[in-house]
């Protein structure tokens, strides 16, 4: 007597492979865009948080010296740059090595969403993307340079500490 027996299967059928493939490209639809966000989100955050902290250096130094703002009387944006990166005394004189005030920031963020590490102080309204960030001398408030609403962001590719040295250097300090 013979038995019968089913056939074995040794591969899927052509159904099977397209509901597999839909599968994954609607799990891709969801991750992918969610993935990317996510990216642009941390960028965005950096942005502000790195723009709070030029802020307060601004704020504290304006306590720290009797009201007035680290550009009040500094002649050139070395100065400026100065007063914010090393030592100063009362009267915002440059002084490495008695200064008793400062320093206030250990160097100039990078804007994460055009690459750059300085400060414009006045001119064009934010949004100009000339410098990283950008100084209203009136306000004494610092906000980021670059057009609001951008979707991508620069991959920093130095230092903080190499890119204030690099700022320094070209500025003859």
């Amino acid at each position: 007597m013979q038995t019968l027996t089913a056939p074995f299967r040794s591969a899927f059928s052509l159904i099977e492979l397209v509901i597999v493939v839909v599968i994954i490209g609607i799990i891709g639809a969801i991750a992918i865009p969610r993935m990317s966000s996510s990216a642009e989100n941390a960028a965005r955050a950096a942005v502000v948080a790195d723009a709070a902290v030029l802020q307060r250096a601004v704020d504290l130094y304006q306590t720290e010296h009797g009201g007035v703002l680290p550009h009040v009387g500094a002649g050139t944006a070395k100065v400026f740059y100065f007063r914010l990166l090393k030592t100063t005394d009362y009267d915002g004189t440059v002084n490495e090595s008695d200064g008793i005030y400062g320093p206030y920031i250990n160097g100039i963020p990078i804007n994460r969403h055009n690459g750059l590490a300085t400060i414009r102080q006045d001119g064009a309204a934010a949004g100009a993307n000339t410098h990283g960030w950008r100084y209203d001398s009136v306000s004494g408030t610092i906000e980021p340079d670059h057009t609001s609403g951008t979707t991508s962001f620069k991959v920093d590719t130095g230092t903080v500490k190499e890119k204030t040295e690099k700022l320094i250097d070209s500025l003859g300090g």
